[in-house]
């Protein structure tokens, strides 16, 4: 095993729900999920896959539409008070100041090691047992089975959140994310332009909106891709590559700290009317679908909804939208959307 790579949380079979780059937006308030969602039954030992110093609380996240908030709100632990809750969080800070988190552990099964450890301030030791998975009520389609899971979060210390998959070992993974549509839309706007692949035509700025999900063998649950590139190409004369591929996302880490309805709306759009229906991102108890925002911004450039690919920069005349979307196994599924632009009339 590399030396970047630890053990799962869980033995068995590794199942995974939600990963920490997707969409979510229960309550409708609309945030990226920060976490990744390991699937186990309730019960369930979970052992800390690193060393460090380990704190115990008790939370409750505070989450608003008006004004858009999310927040965890945290407290100590108190054995005595919080066993009923499923909101019951284990941290865990390395040497180099990275901070795992793990949430949804059975308070009553939190062991009496752990307690002493986090009272008298002691490290904990990877693979110390830090409690059992807790029952969950809720399903999360399109599987029909409670959604029982540990939510693990990485974050560095520079309060980045970090992508938890890489940092465990590889799960086998041979399935390409699929691509539902790319529609072009006025930049912000919810509208889509008309016209099929061909017969598009398109002006002022846009953004480009790419549905998609991505599933692991087995899991049943949909998430959003780990990587998408893209690329505009210039089909009649003079023909060529207007802009190379280049990252649009790529989640080796989100690019938000703090509050995580920061960029919500910015890298996921919401809701999309297109000539074949209106779509929705769903986030929530599922299933799960994402519309990705393709043109307000990418990993070098950063992230801002006044982002937009500005078609007065190019000649007006037919072009194609090229799109890979990749899972972090490099399982890959390719799109590609013909388009004109047509800004002088």
């Amino acid at each position: 095993m590399a030396a970047s790579q630890n053990a799962w949380p869980v033995r068995g079979p590794v199942r995974i729900g939600a990963q920490f780059h997707d969409f979510q937006n229960y309550g409708k308030v609309p945030y990226l999920h920060g976490g990744l969602d390991v699937r186990a039954p309730a019960g369930t030992v979970v052992y800390t896959p690193v060393s460090g110093r380990v704190t115990i609380s008790s939370y409750r996240i505070e989450a608003s539409r008006v004004p858009l908030r999310f927040a965890y709100i945290r407290s100590p632990f108190t054995p005595s008070s919080d066993l009923s809750s499923k909101y019951i969080e284990v941290s865990i800070v390395t040497k180099d100041g990275t901070n795992w988190c793990f949430r949804h552990l059975d308070p009553g099964s939190i062991p009496y090691h752990l307690l002493s450890k986090a009272q008298s301030g002691a490290d904990v030791v990877a693979g110390d047992s830090i409690g059992n998975v807790v029952p969950w009520t809720e399903p999360v389609l399109p599987v029909t089975e409670k959604y029982d899971h540990i939510h693990l979060e990485v974050i560095a210390s520079d309060g980045s959140y970090l992508n938890p998959v890489p940092l465990l070992e590889p799960v086998p993974d041979t399935q390409a994310p699929t691509i539902h549509g790319i529609w072009a839309v006025p930049n912000e706007e919810t509208v889509a332009f008309a016209g099929a692949n061909g017969n598009l035509e398109v002006f002022g700025d846009i953004d480009f909106v790419l549905a998609v999900t991505d599933s692991l063998p087995g899991g049943g649950y949909l998430y959003s891709p780990y990587r998408v590139r893209a690329s505009i190409r210039r089909l009649e004369a003079p023909a060529g590559i207007v802009i190379p591929f280049s990252d649009v996302f790529k989640f080796d880490r989100l690019p938000i700290r703090g509050d995580r309805t920061q960029l919500g709306t910015v890298i996921y759009k919401e809701r999309l009317k297109t000539p074949m229906g209106v779509l929705e991102s769903n986030g929530a108890g599922g299933p799960r679908f994402f519309l990705m925002n393709l043109t307000n911004g990418n990993p070098a450039l950063g992230y801002k909804p006044e982002y937009a690919l500005r078609t007065s920069d190019l000649a007006d005349g037919r072009y194609a939208l090229d799109v890979e979307a990749s899972d972090i196994a490099g399982n890959t599924a390719s799109a590609t959307l013909g388009f004109t632009v047509r800004n002088r009339r």
